[in-house]
């Protein structure tokens, strides 16, 4: 009895786990171009090839501000100037990851695997993933005024590495730090560059055409498949403690304080 009470119970269970992931539609014209209708307590489930890229469309004036990822090495993400439009395209052999997008109006989940294709016309392949929307939920398609140039710039910046992951801009207004590529360059995957040579994942925004990370940094490692490239702060500087911070409560961190003297 107690066998049957389990198997009934999962049995129940099923069609939950069933609806966790919402696989997109292939639409009738061509199966390639597929659509999914918007639902933030659902994930979206995504399926690259490697050799291809998908592209997700979202509302209209519907712009990007976040972007994350769980394998950034694994896979090459890039909005369009507009951020109205997401690229994504397998470059690395990995397990199954995820994706958060932030847009000005919605949260998107995704979950992604990558796979070998046998071709373009491959049943489960898709090109296009259009978001349809519920009418409670459709937006004006106003576009949002661009934000006010910083005042302040250091564009200080140099590189190492290959130019094929090269931004054309560089700067930072104090606070964070501005990345733009030239129009249809595949964006790299960014990461900060510690001192022992380690690698850490940013957190940054799209805004006007810009990748925003909001840090400084001595380096920042960009990375695009098999191209990496060091983009270099010449004008950093550590940041002081201040005056109000804490002392040193023995002699030893005192002279370390010091500089060494007595």
């Amino acid at each position: 009895m107690r066998a049957i009470l389990i198997a009934a119970v999962l049995a129940s269970l099923s069609p939950v786990a069933a609806q966790a992931v919402q696989a997109p539609r292939p639409g009738a014209t061509d199966p390639r171009i597929r659509t999914v209708m918007y639902d933030p307590d659902q994930v979206v489930s995504l399926r690259g090839f490697f050799g291809y890229q998908m592209m997700l469309e979202f509302a209209p004036g519907e712009r990007i501000e976040n972007v994350s990822i769980g394998d950034a090495l694994a896979w090459q993400v890039t909005p369009n100037r507009k951020a109205n439009l997401l690229f994504i395209k397998p470059v690395e052999a990995a397990a199954p990851t995820n994706m958060t997008v932030v847009t000005d109006q919605r949260r998107y989940s995704f979950e992604m695997v990558a796979r070998k294709a046998t071709g373009p016309r491959q049943a489960d392949m898709a090109y296009v993933v259009r978001f349809l929307y519920p009418l409670e939920t459709v937006a004006v398609g106003v576009e949002p005024p661009p934000p006010p140039p910083p005042e302040r710039r250091n564009t200080a910046y140099t590189y190492t590495g290959s130019r094929a992951a090269l931004p054309s801009l560089v700067f930072d207004d104090g606070r964070f730090t501005y990345f733009q590529w030239a129009e249809g360059v595949s964006t790299p995957a960014l990461f900060l560059l510690s001192a022992d040579g380690s690698e850490s994942i940013v957190n940054y925004s799209v805004r006007d055409g810009f990748q925003v990370v909001e840090q400084l940094a001595p380096r920042f490692q960009l990375r695009n498949g098999k191209d990496v490239t060091t983009v270099i702060n010449g004008a950093w500087r550590e940041p002081s403690a201040g005056v109000d911070a804490p002392r040193p409560n023995d002699a030893k961190t005192a002279r370390a304080a010091a500089g060494g003297r007595p």
